[in-house]
């Protein structure tokens, strides 16, 4: 259940759907309205070199692979040496299987590391 004074503002409506994360390093949940066909988001945890630029390198990557950015947060945890892209991703106009677009990240010569999930519909508990 979510408090009517976060539905208004986030513009949420009845049987609208949202994604809860949970950010474990800061003990906070984030949420998030989704709009159009949830069974093509992915989750995305990419960690590169954090000097300016690189974050739009990135950025231009995943644009020119056709992949949708739902929601993103983008963090330095090394001050001028590492950060972490956080991204809620709709993969369904990419040519790329999650597998190919870890290979393009990794092939790069600024991404370090990177996850790709599924983001699962539904309960986690029944």
């Amino acid at each position: 259940m979510i408090p009517n004074e976060f539905r208004e503002t986030l513009d949420l409506k009845e049987g609208d759907e949202v994604i809860l994360s949970l950010d474990s390093k800061t003990n906070t949940i984030n949420i998030s309205p989704v709009y159009g066909n949830q069974s093509d988001l992915v989750k995305m945890e990419i960690t590169f070199g954090d000097s300016p630029g690189c974050l739009a390198k990135i950025a231009s990557m995943i644009a020119s692979m056709k992949i949708d950015l739902v929601m993103t947060e983008s963090k330095s945890f090394q001050r001028g040496k590492k950060a972490r892209w956080f991204v809620i991703a709709d993969i369904s106009k990419s040519l790329y299987s999650i597998d190919k677009i870890k290979n393009i990240f990794l092939k790069s010569e600024f991404v370090e590391a990177t996850s790709i999930t599924k983001i699962a519909r539904g309960r986690l508990h029944r």
